[in-house]
C-alpha cells in the first residue's frame, strides 16, 4: 500500500526489471525493445503471469494502487491456468502445432505499442502462447487528448 509522501516505484522497477539500460536492438530478446528500454508495467505483469503464474507476484501487486484480493475460486479452483499457465515459456508445442491462447484484457485501454510489445512477446522463441487483446479503446495521441475536451 502507498503510504502519505512515499512511492513503491522503485521497489516495482526493480522487481519487474521496467527499466533495461542495455536494450540490444539488432537482436532484441526483451519486451524492453519495443519502448527503447522501457517495460510498460502491464506488459511486465503478463509476462510474470505466463511465466511463472500470479502467486510470485503477490507482494508486488499489493505495492501497486488500488484494492487486492484473492477470490475465492469455487469453479475453477481445479484449473491449473487460474494459478499458473502451464509450462510456461518451456512448454512445448502441442504435436498438432497449435499452441494455446491467453486472453489479455485492457479495460479503459490499451495503446499501439503495448499491442506490438505482446505481439513481440508472443513471437518469442519458446512461447507456448497466441495472445488474444480485448479492449475498450485504442489510446492514442488523439483520443487521449479528446477524453480532455468538451464535446
Amino acid at each position: 500500500m502507498v503510504q502519505e509522501g512515499k512511492s513503491n516505484w522503485l521497489t516495482i522497477k526493480r522487481a519487474l526489471n521496467l527499466v533495461v539500460e542495455d536494450t540490444d536492438t539488432t537482436n532484441p530478446k526483451d519486451v524492453s525493445y519495443v519502448f527503447s528500454g522501457y517495460a510498460p508495467l502491464s506488459i511486465r505483469l503478463i509476462q510474470h503471469a505466463i511465466r511463472s503464474g500470479w502467486r510470485p507476484l503477490e507482494e508486488i501487486l499489493k505495492l501497486l494502487p488500488g484494492t487486492h484480493t484473492e477470490s475465492k475460486r469455487s469453479v475453477f479452483a481445479n484449473s491449473p491456468s487460474f494459478d499458473i499457465l502451464p509450462g510456461g515459456l518451456h512448454m512445448e508445442k502441442p504435436q498438432d502445432g497449435r499452441r494455446s491462447i491467453v486472453l489479455v484484457v485492457f479495460v479503459g485501454g490499451v495503446t499501439f505499442a503495448e499491442i506490438s510489445a505482446l505481439r513481440f512477446l508472443s513471437s518469442q522463441e519458446g512461447m507456448a502462447y497466441d495472445i488474444i487483446i480485448g479492449t475498450t479503446k485504442i489510446v492514442n495521441g488523439n483520443t487521449l487528448t479528446e477524453t480532455f475536451m468538451d464535446n
